[in-house]
This record gives structure tokens, sequence and C-alpha cells, in this order.
């Protein structure tokens, strides 16, 4: 399992996000890292051994520009980069297949389960689908997902060859909560190769979403705070 740090990134500065209420999204201060700036972040993160880093451009997800020349900047690091820029069309596509590593189709953003197939297409093996949650619901503008149950969703998802799934829940995200170990479990025994974002909270989260077979975990608010120490997650080979 890989362990992989979140950068929310707002006006072209890294935000703590806070249960997906963006217009509460502030820079992140801290003494950990000491930086909101994505590229000094990005460095300090890879020095500490990371080898992947999640990019969320939250200005693109919202409807407004891509952070293109962030991204330009993090892709001569050593770093690969999974990023959500709120892909919704196929100019969005062509960007996100552009400017990361591993775009993400999020289910938040597709207008339909048809594009969602042809973006699946168009990126093959490089996509991961983001499943957002709320509540025990799908999150989606997209009227065939949107409101379905995590048994529902899977079934889904499976029909159309997703292979690579993110399970955010959104109600955790910087809330400490625990992640949603229930949900995580149920689709890693439909087959899918998962993935954890929202309420991570210790190294014991991160080993118990191992033991159940999940193959990545985003942390974000667990890192920053000190909770979480890359120190420790190189040690138990999580790096």
């Amino acid at each position: 399992m890989i362990v992989i740090p979140v950068m929310d990134i707002r006006g072209g500065l890294v935000v703590q996000a806070k249960m997906g209420m963006r217009e509460l999204y502030r820079p992140i201060t801290d003494s950990i890292y000491g930086t909101c700036n994505p590229m000094d972040l990005a460095l300090k993160l890879a020095a500490d051994g990371f080898k992947t880093i999640y990019v969320a451009d939250l200005d693109s997800i919202l409807g407004h520009e891509i952070n293109e020349r962030i991204f330009n900047c993090l892709r001569k690091l050593d770093l690969k980069i999974i990023a959500d820029i709120g892909v919704n069309n196929e100019v969005k596509l062509e960007e996100a297949i552009r400017l990361a590593d591993y775009p993400v189709i999020a289910t938040e953003t597709i207008p339909s389960l048809s594009f969602l197939f042809c973006a699946l297409r168009e990126c093959g093996d490089k996509a991961f689908l983001s499943l957002d949650m709320r509540g025990g619901t799908v999150i989606s503008t997209a009227a065939e997902m949107a409101g379905l149950n995590i048994e529902e969703a899977s079934r889904v998802l499976r029909d159309i060859g997703v292979r690579k799934v993110i399970l955010i829940d959104f109600n955790r995200i910087g809330s400490y909560s625990g992640p949603n170990i229930d949900d995580a479990k149920y689709l890693v025994k439909c087959g899918f190769d998962v993935y954890v974002g929202g309420g991570v909270r210790s190294l014991e989260d991160i080993i118990t979403l191992d033991k159940i077979g999940v193959s990545g975990v985003l942390i974000g608010s667990a890192l920053h705070s000190g909770r979480i120490k890359a120190e420790d997650l190189k040690h138990l080979g999580f790096i």
C-alpha cells in the first residue's frame, strides 16, 4: 500500500480542506511544512520520500481557470501526479491527460455515464475514478449516479469497466473522524483497486486500511497536524 499526500489548491495556494465546505477553505498554516506555496510544499514532500502526490485544483473544479502554471512546475519534480481538475468535458479531459501522470475522473463533475465510459477509454489504465460520497450517497452531476448508495454505485462502475477507485467521503475530509472502512471494504470485495481519502487521523487508520486490502490512502490534515509523520510511514513501508 502507498500513502499519498494531498494538495488542495485554490487561488494558487495550498488550502486546508474541511468536510467539503470549500467556501471555508483557507491557506494551510502549520509548523510541520511551514508553507502554502505548492512548489515549496511539493519539494518538501519529495524530500520526505513521497513519490506521488494528489492535486485537487479547486479553482478548475469550481469552473475557473486551470492552475496550469503550477502543474507545469510540479511536473519538473521527481513526483508522480494524480490530479483532479474537475473533468466535465472533452477539453478538460485532454488537459487532465496532459497535465497529470494519472488523471482523475470524478463523479462530482461528470455530466453522464456515457462521458465517463468514453473518458475511461481515452485515459486507459492511468485513469482514477473518484467516487465522491456524502452521507452514504454519491455526489454527481450525472443523473445516473447521483444519490446512489455504495452497492448501487459499485454495480454501475463495474459494468462500465472502472478499475481504480478513490473513495472520497466529503463529510470526513479534515474531520479526524476516521476513514470510511465499511465502504472501502465493500469496494475491495467487489474487486476494485481501492484508494481512500477523508477522515484519516492516525497510523492505526492506515494500518487498518492496509489490512483490508486498500491500495492507497490520501492524507492531508493528519500530515500537516503532525498526527502522521513521514518517518513513521517510511518505517512501515508506506512510502
